[in-house]
């Protein structure tokens, strides 16, 4: 069965997170949280039945937050720092029983130096592989639209190819704004199985830079640029068989559809889908003995 799952980015208060339970989840996506949080984080989870999921940083201590990750440098202290918190969230998921780590991949910020990019990827690719190894851990790589080098489904399934540890997280909306002929579909189509949860919110072009990852609902249209999600996601579950889909919108708005309403859509779309593939019980690449 596809799991549903929410983002902890939905909540207006990060440490509210009775106010997910509105969603139903079954997976809970959380991001961005201290240690000190990590004992409750477990405790909501049990409590009422959820599989949590990391988005790295899991956890974050600083007392800024984050604003710049960029495992691919080219700053070499960048690139050390998103390994170490890469490398911080898969322990913590091992800790906690997660479902998945989602790591935000490649650096997203211009300029964007040709010179020794492959070399930024292979180092930081190898390390995250050799993590999930070891802790047992899937780690999902999630799609991003902004460098030149790698961004589309192309790039995607060539840097995973021949490292069986990792999987994708689609990021629906990064997909999209890359423009039809590159979108989610053909991400599904190149690497399949591989994709093993997606982001879900809607966008447009045009909206994006203002409005952000905007709640997907039934009120959304292709005439206006949206993704129309509910032609689309069904088709993706028969591409992948992804195991989870994760609402990943910003905290609701005036006008916007309530949680018990954006859920009940997305349920109705998905349906009660088995994958195109069993769930396997296991991590991707379980650790070694």
């Amino acid at each position: 069965m596809t799991l549903l799952g929410v983002s902890t980015g939905v909540l207006a208060d990060r440490t509210d997170l009775p106010g997910l339970l509105a969603y139903e989840p079954e997976v809970v996506e959380f991001y961005n949280y201290p240690r000190s949080m990590l004992s409750t984080i477990g405790a909501f989870c049990d409590r009422h039945g959820i599989r949590p999921a990391l988005h790295t940083p899991v956890p974050y201590d600083e007392p800024r937050p984050l604003r710049r990750f960029a495992p691919t440098g080219p700053d070499p202290d960048e690139a050390a720092a998103a390994l170490r918190m890469t490398e911080d969230t898969v322990r913590c998921a091992a800790d906690l029983g997660a479902l998945h780590v989602v790591v935000h991949f490649p650096s997203p910020y211009p300029p964007y130096p040709v010179a020794a990019f492959d070399i930024w990827c292979r180092d930081f690719l190898d390390a995250v592989c050799a993590l999930a190894r070891e802790h047992a851990v899937p780690v999902l790589v999630e799609n991003l639209s902004a460098h030149p080098l790698l961004h589309t489904a192309a790039h995607y399934r060539d840097v995973l190819a021949g490292r069986p540890e990792l999987g994708l997280c689609l990021d629906l909306g990064h997909a999209h704004l890359l423009g039809p002929e590159r979108g989610p579909l053909s991400y599904a189509a190149a690497l399949g199985p591989r994709v093993r949860s997606m982001h879900v919110y809607n966008t447009t072009p045009a909206r994006y830079p203002e409005h952000g990852h905007e709640p997907a609902h039934a009120g959304q249209s292709a005439a206006d640029g949206y993704l129309p999600l509910a032609e689309v996601l069904p088709a993706l579950l028969d591409l992948t068989g992804a195991p989870a889909v994760v609402l990943e919108h910003r905290p609701p708005a005036p006008g916007d559809p309530d949680p018990e309403q954006l859920s009940r859509w997305i349920r109705a779309v998905i349906g009660h889908r088995r994958p195109a593939r069993p769930v396997p019980t296991e991590p991707i690449c379980p650790a070694r003995t």
